[in-house]
């Protein structure tokens, strides 16, 4: 089992977050969705092997309230032998009692910094532009005895140079987290910042840029293994990695997604309406591009797919992508040896491409 939960409230709402969240905390909404959460959870029969919970924030919660949390996931769930339990923070909701509490409930905490230059935050509109508080933050997750922190970093913001990126990852170099997530700008429909005409976006050609140097940013200490993700060796996201290879999971809270290796069911992103039981909707498409779709999220991986593990997945053969899959390979944006499927270096930069023209 790979278990998913929403927590949605967060303080405020990000110029470029296109997530479900409630703008504020409410501790009667707060004690509404707790009591939802621990009904559904009475469905899950299965050990947990990976549970994620993200948001959000879940940590804005006041301290005895995540505690209460905590305590219900673990009266209410099964954990397997060296379960993965993860957990989202923002730097300015960590207090060093809430670090104590991550560090007893959960062995790997993912931290949302998104650049350390007070100006780029301002830019995105995060609504917390004290870059100070990444770096307390994470010696405050570090003294409490969390031993796997992740970092999360936007690069190709507007106005960014090459070297100013480069510094952001200075600055990471020397905090060590032991996972780096670093993703594009993307001006989602629908967010203040998409509705702004004034942004000074960073061309294809300087995010690309941006996106090589992690390459070259310590290679030994923190490959890639995924499109946008790079860890210290052993401490790959688990949870992720299953969702990428159309492993089963299951979603808890409004917007979540389950996913039951044929459908995808998606909860209504409204806490209210969540609250008052609108049903799910339905993700239902026929089964190859289900296979399709499956085989693409494996490929932003850079292990791909390995010999018989799609077949293991899905039940069936790569035969019916055959035509497709040798076309990639011969303009060299895919890597095919003995059944196993990865893309390039070059196609994991234009996995979008690739995606695109495998669906």
């Amino acid at each position: 089992m790979n278990l998913y939960v929403h927590v949605p409230f967060c303080n405020g709402k990000c110029a470029y977050c296109s997530f479900y969240s409630e703008p504020r905390f409410s501790l009667p909404l707060w004690n509404a969705w707790m009591k939802r959460i621990e009904a559904d959870l009475e469905n899950v029969s299965e050990p947990v092997a990976t549970l994620y919970l993200g948001g959000g924030t879940p940590t804005l919660a006041p301290e005895d309230e995540l505690e209460r949390l905590f305590r219900m996931l673990r009266r209410k769930l099964v954990f397997t032998e060296n379960s993965e339990r993860s957990i989202e923070c923002n730097p300015e909701t960590v207090t060093p009692e809430k670090a104590a509490l991550l560090a007893e409930f959960f062995n790997r905490v993912s931290m949302g910094a998104q650049t350390f230059s007070p100006e780029f935050l301002k830019a995105i509109g995060r609504t917390s532009i004290d870059p100070d508080r990444i770096g307390s933050a994470f010696e405050k997750l570090r003294r409490a005895g969390c031993r796997n922190i992740g970092l999360d970093l936007i690069h190709a913001l507007p106005g960014q140079t090459p070297a100013q990126f480069g510094e952001d990852l200075r600055r990471v170099a020397a905090l060590a987290p032991e996972h780096l997530s670093v993703y594009t700008l993307t001006l989602e429909e629908g967010t203040p910042l998409a509705a702004r005409h004034d942004l000074a976006i960073p061309s294809d050609e300087t995010a690309a840029e941006e996106w090589r140097m992690l390459d070259r940013f310590d290679p030994v200490r923190y490959p890639r293994y995924e499109v946008s993700n790079y860890a210290a060796p052993e401490y790959e996201c688990r949870h992720n990695q299953a969702v990428w290879h159309g492993e089963p999971y299951l979603g808890l809270g409004p917007s979540a997604t389950s996913f039951d290796g044929v459908n995808r069911r998606t909860e209504v992103a409204d806490l209210h309406r969540w609250l008052a039981g609108d049903p799910p909707e339905i993700d239902e498409i026929p089964r190859e591009n289900r296979l399709r779709e499956i085989f693409v999220m494996g490929l932003r991986t850079v292990r791909g797919w390995k010999s018989g593990e799609f077949e293991t997945a899905t039940g069936s053969s790569l035969d019916f992508l055959r035509p497709q899959l040798e076309s990639l390979a011969d303009r060299g944006l895919l890597e095919c040896s003995g059944g196993a499927v990865r893309a390039s270096a070059g196609g994991l930069l234009f996995w979008n491409d690739v995606a695109l023209e495998l669906i």
